[in-house]
């Protein structure tokens, strides 16, 4: 009998990448013949064969699920955040997180970026049908040789940090062991970039005070968590005109509520939290998959 690898890809509300497809699943099992693999598509399918898993990739896991996988020894799940699989595991059972978002992440806060700083965007000069030929564009500046601090200079913030030293800005990381330096280099900071895990550590970490530190044509960029950043104090910042612009991929509620302020806010661009999204989004975590199962388990299966 063949060990058993569970899938169960299942999110609310749905993202098209986050979710495997049937040829997706056909090219994982090429690359595992040792295994069975079993692709639930429903809540229902993924308990009923929990029994029988010896590894699972899943978003989510409850915990009244443990007591059913008396076989499991690795839970995998794609998410980067600690907080999002929702069980506290065992320590029987091994846990481990997805560490593959830095590159479509880097990506997508570049983009947010270039986009602020061209004026590509409506309400930021360039794209606007009232002006076709707008004079003064409030904000339009370089990359070249500007300043980024990126706070939480982790593996998505390395990877954003290499993708912006190629256009030649000057970054500077920021992570828990050199924390007292932030609220000295924020009124240097042309960009602000977040790339922080949920903590109580970090909730708030850019508050009013910090806000007022930036210079007024500075951006903040958020990819980590949501909890990061005093939502009224942005948008208070944002109307007040002293910060320029604000991308956010994550939001304190999530799906961000009709009525937020934020959403009403001018320059301040919300994303539905799909910063890493992309079509190998699934194929970049089975790969990260394969790499620990190939270097700490397959022998045992032999």
């Amino acid at each position: 009998m063949k060990p058993v690898l569970l899938l169960w890809f299942s999110l609310r509300p749905p993202v098209q990448d986050f979710a495997a497809t049937d040829e997706q699943v056909a090219r994982w099992r090429a690359r595992v013949p040792e295994l069975e693999i079993i692709h639930a598509k429903s809540q229902e399918e993924f308990v009923k064969n929990l029994s029988k898993a010896t590894y699972v990739i899943t978003y989510h896991f409850a915990q009244t699920w443990c007591s059913l996988a008396y076989r499991l020894k690795w839970i995998a799940t794609p998410a980067a955040g600690k907080e999002v699989l929702g069980a506290d595991i065992p320590d029987r059972i091994r846990l481990t997180n997805g560490t593959f978002h830095g590159r479509r992440m880097a990506e997508t806060a570049l983009g947010m970026l270039l986009s602020v700083r061209r004026g590509l965007l409506p309400g930021l000069g360039l794209c606007s049908p009232e002006s076709p030929w707008p004079e003064g564009i409030r904000g339009l500046r370089a990359l070249d040789r500007s300043h980024a601090v990126i706070l939480g200079y982790g593996n998505i913030g390395r990877h954003i940090g290499r993708l912006l030293e190629g256009l030649n800005v000057r970054v500077t990381g920021v992570r828990r062991a050199n924390l007292d330096k932030l609220d000295g280099l924020l009124p240097t900071a042309d960009a602000l970039f977040l790339a922080l895990p949920a903590t109580p550590e970090t909730d708030k970490i850019l508050n009013a005070e910090r806000l007022a530190l930036l210079p007024p044509h500075a951006v903040v960029i958020n990819v980590g968590r949501g909890n990061a950043i005093d939502e009224d104090a942005l948008s208070a910042a944002l109307r007040e005109k002293r910060l320029h612009a604000a991308f956010l991929d994550v939001a304190s509620e999530e799906p961000y509520p009709a009525d937020g302020q934020l959403l009403h806010t001018e320059r301040c661009f919300l994303l539905p939290h799909v910063s890493a999204v992309a079509p190998d989004y699934l194929d970049l975590a089975f790969d990260e998959w394969m790499e620990i199962y190939e270097r700490d388990y397959k022998a045992q299966q032999k």
